[in-house]
């Protein structure tokens, strides 16, 4: 059960309770949180040293594939280690 701000205090002192204990339960409770989420910090550093993480979604395709400038340059061959495709020859009509 919480207490009220303007509730009387639950020290028995006769003050409100913003006047008397509000601050110092803060202090406690965000004391309580800060090691809270120290622990889960804590536990995801853990878990990561222990596994890679592996992308999940639609950019995980994408990022296996190289991406997209790199599917593209590959079509248009300008891929790494390779020189440029030269066009098409175009065939001559008529005979000879």
């Amino acid at each position: 059960m919480e207490l009220g701000r303007n509730e009387p205090c639950h020290c028995g002192s006769g003050k409100k309770y913003k006047k008397c204990h509000l601050d110092k339960d803060e202090i406690e409770n965000r004391k309580a949180r800060e090691k809270a989420a120290l622990n889960v910090a804590k536990v995801a550093a853990a878990n990561a040293e222990k596994e890679p993480e592996k992308k999940e979604g639609a950019h995980a395709k994408h990022d296996e594939k190289g991406g997209f400038f790199t599917k593209v340059a590959g079509k248009m061959g300008f891929a790494r280690g390779q020189q440029r495709r030269a066009p098409p020859q175009a065939q001559k009509k008529g005979g000879s």
